[in-house]
């Protein structure tokens, strides 16, 4: 076997020739990680993973994007890389959701906050 054959066997698991394609397409559809919003270092996570049913490699409905900072191994494996979750697409929404409407003790500042502020302390330095 060549060692291109060995890198497929070994490393990414056997994958259709047509999986890198369909990869940074469904990253275009869904720019962002479906758990936390992040839309830097996007993984492609499969559901109902390839090992259980291949079949499904390449389904679509079968793709969610989770960020490999910690959304992917969290949400997607239940901190478990031995391990899938059955329900991270529920999971997932939930958790956006949160990130989205978390509460803040101080509202964010606005522009024209700052523009005053600059303004308040040109005065001061003069």
């Amino acid at each position: 076997m060549n060692i291109l054959g060995l890198l497929q066997t070994f490393i990414l698991g056997n994958r259709s020739p047509e999986w890198p394609n369909l990869r940074k397409e469904h990253i275009k559809k869904q720019p962002f990680c479906q758990a936390c919003g992040s839309k830097n270092n996007l993984e492609v996570h499969h559901i109902e993973p390839v090992h259980l049913n291949p079949a499904r490699e390449l389904d679509p409905e079968n793709l969610i994007i989770l960020c490999g900072k910690n959304c992917h191994f969290i949400f997607g494996h239940l901190m478990d890389y031995y391990s899938w979750n059955t329900n991270v697409v529920e999971d997932s929404k939930v958790y956006l959701s949160k990130v989205q409407s978390r509460p803040y003790k101080i509202k964010k500042m606005s522009n024209n906050f700052i523009s005053n502020f600059y303004r308040r302390l040109s005065w001061l330095i003069r």
